[in-house]
């Protein structure tokens, strides 16, 4: 039956891997996966996906009802910066004062600071997109490179990682391990060396394809898919808010939520009616705030439903005896202590396409058999919150998906780009931290 079990979910992120890559529904493969995962598992089908204590149905129920208003706010807090030109303006302006050989430094730096000060992985996306499409293609950026580097900005460089991170990934070891947030300093700067160097070499520093550039119009073409249409910058001009009073409901956003606590819902709202305040001439005035605020906030709310059928699929297989069995034996693997840490928890990561739920299974679980090893518990929680962010951005992850369904763009051609980031890198990034560890010990 364990045999069984296995091929199902096999097959079943086989399922969600084929759909991501063909565009086919994703709420569809999902509904596919879960009902594969629980017949080859021996479960009841239809218990699994529509029952009460479904797990299925159990894992959209928490995901929706923890984030689909974050959704939904995180969405039309783009929208109004997109529809008001409160992104060009803020945009153009940094173009104009550094030059376009900085846009793409400029763009995962920023990305970076805002994740590293709390705001959430997922709400990020909605205020990067609108950024996106006015900055590549005034930097000649492909816009196939959009999943890619966005990875970059929110999940890799300063994220739950580094140390004093306000995301998840770093919050729940001090939970579960009683650590601070800047726990093992050293180490988790450490590991964003090789980060670095990838991100220059490939991304920051070439990101045109070689013998296309920007004077080949069916090139630009090919090369700046960007949605929505061609922007009239003459037009942005004269409408878009001042550049200060574009920052400043972002600016705000950010000091509630990370200066003085307050908590994410409070401060979305919060920033969500200082752009209506402040953007209100260059939104059209009051008449056309609803529709604009409908589509904005209806713009999350698709999303987040994909991503809750994902993790659904995730509770089901963790209904499983193989589940069950893997928690039971995984502890036996016949790797050194820190580099099985690290196993464990990306592991656990991948198999529930969620870092925090990865992370938080692996700790509860395997926490205190860590610290017989004779490790700290700032060790455990650095290697743990750098290894979670590994096998979890796998193609069925939520976050993922949400990245090529908000872009646009192919898994095809734009999910090496994230594979190489957010799977490979943050793995790789562990080896200076296992060397330095060993060697101060």
């Amino acid at each position: 039956m364990i045999v069984v079990s296995v091929i199902g979910i096999i097959l079943a992120f086989a399922v969600l891997i084929f759909a991501a890559y063909k565009k086919i529904s994703m709420f569809l493969a999902a509904v596919l996966a879960a009902a594969i995962v629980a017949l080859f598992g021996g479960l009841d089908v239809a218990a699994s996906l529509v029952g009460a204590d479904g797990p299925f149905l159990i894992g959209m129920k928490d995901f929706v009802g923890s984030w689909l208003v974050i959704f939904a706010l995180g969405a039309l807090l783009g929208a109004l910066y997109d529809k008001s030109g409160a992104t060009w303006r803020i945009s153009s302006t940094l173009i104009n004062k550094a030059g376009t050989q900085w846009t793409l430094l400029i763009y995962v730096l920023v990305g970076a600071l805002l994740v590293y000060g709390g705001i959430q992985v997922t709400v990020m996306i909605f205020v990067l997109l609108p950024f996106a499409k006015i900055l590549f293609p005034k930097a000649g950026i492909p816009w196939y490179l959009f999943p890619g580097i966005t990875g970059l900005a929110i999940a890799t460089f300063a994220m739950g990682q580094m140390p004093g991170s306000l995301q998840m990934q770093n919050i729940i070891p001090t939970q579960i391990l009683g650590t601070a947030l800047t726990a093992a300093p050293v180490e988790g700067v450490g590991h964003y060396e090789p980060l670095r160097h990838y991100a220059e070499v490939h991304l920051l520093l070439e990101p045109l394809p070689r013998g296309k550039g920007h004077d080949d119009p069916e090139a630009a073409i090919e090369l700046y898919q960007v949605q929505g249409g061609i922007l009239d910058e003459k037009e942005l001009e004269q409408r878009a808010p001042g550049f200060w009073i574009s920052l400043l409901p972002m600016v705000v956003t950010f000091v509630l939520i990370n200066g003085f606590g307050v908590e994410l819902l409070y401060g979305l709202t919060a920033g969500c009616v200082l752009s209506l305040l402040f953007f209100c001439k260059s939104l059209g005035g009051v008449k056309g705030f609803g529709e604009i605020v409908s589509e904005g906030f209806n713009n999350g709310i698709f999303p987040c439903i994909i991503i809750a059928a994902v993790v659904g699929v995730g509770k089901v297989v963790s209904a499983t005896d193989v589940f069950a069995l893997v928690q039971e034996n995984i502890i036996n693997l016949p790797l050194p202590g820190l580099v099985k840490v690290a196993a464990i928890t990306t592991i656990i990561a991948g198999i529930t396409g969620s870092a925090s739920g990865g992370l938080t299974i692996a700790l509860e679980l395997f926490g205190e058999t860590f610290i017989s090893w004779g490790y700290t518990p700032e060790i455990i929680h650095r290697v743990a919150s750098i290894a979670c962010g590994g096998l979890d951005t796998l193609p069925w992850n939520g976050t993922v998906v949400m990245l090529f369904a908000l872009s646009g763009v192919s898994y095809k051609k734009g999910y090496k780009h994230v594979a190489m980031e957010t799977v490979i890198l943050p793995l790789l990034s562990l080896i200076p931290v296992f060397i330095y560890y060993s060697i101060v010990h």
